[in-house]
Parts: structure tokens; sequence; C-alpha cells
């Protein structure tokens, strides 16, 4: 009983904190910014581009992998056979 008194006291602690005007945060906004109009909504559909299937991602992510370990491979190559 008493822990659900405490978990009570807490989250109205947080409420109120949360109504708190916080000063330093609300004057940052110049009074053209205060007064400005909501962006234009756009749809998910439209907003995001469409991504790849996951085979096809998963096809060109290995193809990148495969081309990097070469490309590190052939480097350590070449550092190995240096000469100083």
């Amino acid at each position: 009983m008493q822990m659900w008194a405490r978990i009570t006291f807490l989250l109205a602690v947080a409420g109120a904190a949360a109504c708190t005007r916080v000063p330093e945060l609300e004057d940052r906004l110049t009074p053209d910014l205060r007064n400005a109009g909501y962006p234009r909504l756009l749809p998910l559909d439209d907003a995001v581009a469409p991504l790849a299937p996951p085979q096809q991602a998963s096809q060109e992510l290995q193809q990148e992998l495969d081309a990097r370990s070469a490309r590190l491979q052939r480097r350590a190559a070449a550092v190995k056979n240096a000469e100083f």
C-alpha cells in the first residue's frame, strides 16, 4: 500500500513539473516565430522515399562489404610488401 502512495506522489510531482513554465526556453522564440503558422503537413508516403526490399538491400550491403574487404586486403598486402 505504501508503495502505491509513493508512486502516486511521484506521478503527481512529475505532472506538476511538466506544467511548469520555463522562461529561458520560451523567451528564445522571436515574435515572428511565435506568431508563425504551422507548417503544411505531408502524407508520410510523399515525405519519405520508399525503401528497397530487404533482399535487395541485403545483397547491396553484402556487395559493399565484400568490396571493402577486398580493398582492405589489398592495402594490407601492399603495406606488408612495402620496403622501408
